[in-house]
């Protein structure tokens, strides 16, 4: 099983829906439903809440190898105590009766046990990875920020532009391209040897720093899709060698920016929320999907946003097998709202239970990236106390 199988067993046999164990981590539905679609993987912070939660090692979670802990339940009598991991039963007991009780005493102790080592693994572990961040960024910033010194007011002028190149056939299919300009106060061209240089995270770029007529250097570059990065402004003195790095800036939430989000729901004839989950039903081996599904971009509405939506459709597959897919409508814009929307009207019926298929909302925005989103089923997930 998949870490995102595993959340989605565990979830629901802890009886919680996804917004309730969202709530519980201090996280959003769809957070949760990326989990279990294997579409995002939980902060290492997070899977040791949830390995306390559901009460399984880390490495559990981790692991596709790694099976899921039988939950046989005790014979009819036995009573277990999670306080101090007592054990109470019935007065009249059988020789399997206690030592099945033995037995299962043992075994919740090695549990605790692996639960405590998986937790002292993961500190250790972050632990080194901090060490190994901190290194990575000594040895990355020696040729150009630490080794000089850093002036973060000594321009009159700047800029930072950036936008997002997505080509789905290389390797690193985003990439953010760079125009930057700066002017400094103290001007020196006959003898600074200027640069740009951009830092993420202990990496490093750099580019050339043209001056123009304005008394301003320019310069473009790409950089892989980074969330946060810095700039500089460097100037390196001919003769003497010394570097000055003029700050132009800190940019972080880039890849937020270029993020498409969006959810369904199933409307009724009146345009209403429809939450009787008859949109959906499956029963004896069928399963029939027939409404009036609703697609909301939620976060496409602020013109911060530079990724939207420009073709949707929804689709029914099987594993890898496709079996039925439509068209949205055109996208639409609410001004009201500032939202974006689109719609469609299934009526399929296929001869295999929902709990085999796997409903997909599917969008590709401006830059020609597919997003996907998955459909529940509303009245299984209604039952789950």
């Amino acid at each position: 099983m998949t870490t995102g199988e595993k959340i989605a067993a565990l979830r629901r046999e802890k009886g919680l829906s996804q917004e309730a164990l969202g709530e519980k981590l201090g996280l959003s539905r769809q957070a949760v439903s990326k989990w279990e679609a294997d579409q995002a993987m939980p902060t290492m912070d997070n899977l040791v809440e949830l390995s306390r939660l559901f009460g399984v090692p880390v490495d559990t979670l981790l692991r596709p190898d790694e099976p899921l802990p039988d939950k046989t339940q005790p014979p009819e009598g036995i009573k277990l105590s999670a306080e101090g991991l007592k054990v109470s039963y019935a007065p009249v007991l059988t020789r399997k009766t206690k030592w099945f009780i033995i037995i299962l005493a043992v075994l919740m102790w090695v549990s605790v046990l692996g639960n405590i080592y998986a937790m002292a693994r993961v500190q250790s572990l972050e632990e080194e990875l901090r060490t190994l961040q901190m290194q990575v960024q000594q040895q990355g910033g020696e040729s150009t920020v630490q080794q000089g010194t850093v002036e973060e007011e000594a321009l009159s002028d700047y800029d930072v532009a950036y936008d997002l190149r997505y080509d789905a056939n290389k390797t690193v299919s985003t990439m953010l391209m760079l125009s930057l300009s700066a002017r400094p106060k103290e001007l020196n061209p006959d003898t600074d040897v200027p640069k740009f240089t951009i830092q993420s995270a202990g990496e490093s770029w750099t580019c050339a720093a043209i001056l123009e007529q304005d008394n301003s250097y320019v310069g473009s570059t790409e950089i892989p899709m980074r969330d946060a990065f810095t700039v500089y402004l460097t100037l390196t003195d001919r003769e003497s060698g010394t570097v000055r790095n003029l700050l132009l800036g800190t940019l972080s939430g880039i890849s937020n920016e270029y993020r498409l989000q969006f959810d369904g729901q199933w409307l009724n004839e009146q345009g209403e929320a429809l939450m009787d989950g008859s949109a959906i039903t499956s029963e004896n081996g069928s399963t029939t999907i027939r409404g009036w599904l609703q697609y909301r971009f939620y976060n496409a509405w602020s013109d911060r946003f530079r990724a939207y939506p420009v073709k949707c459709r929804l689709v029914l597959r099987e594993g890898d097998t496709e079996l039925k897919s439509i068209e949205m409508s055109a996208v639409e814009y609410n001004e009201e709202n500032g939202q974006y929307y689109a719609y469609c009207r299934p009526d399929w019926t296929v001869p295999k239970s929902f709990e085999d298929l796997e409903l997909i909302a599917e969008a590709t925005d401006s830059y020609g990236r597919v997003h996907e989103w998955h459909i529940y089923d509303y009245a299984i997930e209604k039952a789950v106390p």
